[in-house]
């Protein structure tokens, strides 16, 4: 009788051993699907991030090219402006300021804004140089003429001035 509860007891306690090993495993797997679960999960925040991001990207660049498009236009409606004279406004003239300052606002709209160039020293990341001019009376690398607008979308620069930059005479 003693051999038989002695006989049932390692039964029970070779059973409770595989029940802890059995246990143990489960938590390890358990530990390993979570694991598992918060890079997939992180994995596919990364992603959104980066669509959403690239997605920004994409608009920024299309609407980038679009207005750099339509500063030419803008260019061209400032040129007809500046020739018109005062004892001339008619309304084909209030027309043309008109579309000139609904240009204005798409460009302040988008974050567009030209930079001056007059005056200041030249920088290869702003202008770019048509010629150089013999002054005296600036400091050479200064910018003495604009030819065309600069213009900056936000911190980018959407097209170089072009310019005329002074040099030293000879």
């Amino acid at each position: 009788m003693n051999e038989e509860i002695l006989s049932e007891k390692e039964i029970s306690d070779e059973q409770q051993d595989e029940r802890d090993i059995r246990i143990l495993q489960l938590q390890t797997e358990l530990e390993q699907a979570k694991d598992q679960l918060l890079r997939r999960t992180a994995e596919m925040d990364n992603m959104r991030r980066r669509h959403q991001s690239e997605s920004v990207q994409l608009i920024f660049e299309a609407n980038k090219r679009l207005i750099s498009e339509l500063l030419a236009t803008i260019d061209d409606l400032e040129r007809t402006l500046t020739v018109i004279k005062p004892d001339e406004h008619n309304a084909l003239t209030e027309g043309i300021e008109l579309v000139y300052k609904n240009f204005q606002k798409i460009l302040q709209k988008n974050n567009v804004k030209p930079f001056e160039s007059i005056g200041k020293i030249f920088d290869v990341h702003l202008h770019d140089a048509l010629m150089e001019e013999t002054r005296d009376d600036v400091e050479p690398g200064t910018i003495t003429n604009e030819v065309q607008k600069g213009y900056m979308m936000g911190d980018q620069v959407l097209r170089h001035a072009k310019v005329i930059v002074a040099k030293r005479p000879e």
